[in-house]
Order: C-alpha cells, then sequence, then structure tokens
C-alpha cells in the first residue's frame, strides 16, 4: 500500500463548499475559500450566485464584510450570524477547510469541558480520499439557539489558491455593530 502524500507539507487549500442552516436562519450559502495555515479567505454566494458575504479569519480574529449592504461587522455581530462561532475558534475552521480535525477535539476531557459551556454538539464526517481520510462534513447542533448548520466540503486542491479571494476587506467600509 502506498503512503498517503503529507498535507503538512503543503502550504496552500483551496475549494468550495456550502453551508445549510436550519432552525431561526434557514437557507443555503455555497463558498469558495483559499487559506493557509494561518489565515483564510471565504467568499460566500447565495443560490442566485450573488456575492454576499467576505470572511477573513486569522488565528483568533474574525473579520466579515456583508459585500451586499456593504457593511463591515465586528467579532460579536458575526456570532449572530454565524453561531457555530461560539463552539469553534477561527483557526478551527480553517482546519476543518483543510480536511482535518482540530486538535482541540480529539482530547475527550477539552471535549467535555466545551460541551459543558454550550449546549449542542459537533459532528464530523470523513471520506476517504487520495490525501488520506479528511473531514468532508461538520455539523453544529446548537440547542439552546434551536439552530442546526451542516458544512459540506464539495471539493479541495492543495498547494493552488484563489488569488482573487486573497484580500482585505476595504477600509472605506463602514463598520457596524449589530444588537443582538
Amino acid at each position: 500500500m502506498l503512503p498517503f502524500p503529507n498535507l503538512s507539507d503543503k502550504k496552500i487549500c483551496r475549494g468550495k463548499g456550502y453551508i445549510l442552516s436550519e432552525g431561526e436562519m434557514k437557507g443555503r450559502l455555497n463558498f469558495t475559500f483559499t487559506t493557509s495555515r494561518d489565515t483564510a479567505f471565504i467568499e460566500f454566494k447565495d443560490l442566485i450566485g450573488r456575492k454576499t458575504l467576505f470572511l477573513v479569519l486569522g488565528n483568533e480574529s474574525i473579520e466579515a464584510w456583508d459585500i451586499l449592504r456593504n457593511r463591515r461587522y465586528d467579532e460579536a455581530s458575526i456570532l449572530i450570524f454565524l453561531p457555530f462561532f461560539e463552539i469553534i475558534r477561527p483557526n478551527d475552521l480553517r482546519t476543518f477547510l483543510w480536511g482535518e480535525i482540530p486538535k482541540v477535539f480529539s482530547d475527550p476531557e477539552k471535549i467535555k469541558n466545551k460541551s459543558d459551556q454550550i449546549s449542542g454538539g459537533i459532528q464530523f464526517k470523513s471520506n476517504q480520499t487520495e490525501y488520506g481520510p479528511l473531514i468532508e462534513n461538520v455539523t453544529f447542533n446548537m440547542e439552546a439557539k434551536k439552530q442546526k448548520i451542516v458544512l459540506v466540503m464539495i471539493n479541495r486542491e492543495y498547494d493552488v489558491q484563489y488569488p482573487h479571494l486573497m484580500r482585505k476587506i476595504p477600509e472605506s467600509v463602514p463598520k457596524i455593530k449589530v444588537n443582538s
């Protein structure tokens, strides 16, 4: 049996997927992404192909730009639109995009402590690929919010990028703080 290629040798990952949301906020958003090991750029599109949301994920930071309304959101406001960030950190989402399970979810004691803080859970589904088993589906169940969000990966490519995604949110975009 041939060994799988080592993903730690890869510098960039790009791909496509979609998010399904059930509960108060229902719908589907398609996305494309480019991620390095320290930054991810994600562009969401609605069902008719309009660019709707652009995210920049650092190690512990999230920036969001509502492209349709030309607004920039602070991190507290992002939790309203993307409540799964109550369960995971931005670098955890980057790890999912790479197809891996974050280390924090491999330690049973840390998982128990996290589940005590939130009511809900997280489930992973993997698929065998040429790179070994990679995460293709992550489900976030947030019982308190009666919300379920499923992140589905359609494809990934390693050491290639979508150059148009690797940008910053324009400084001219006004910051908006949403009241919860």
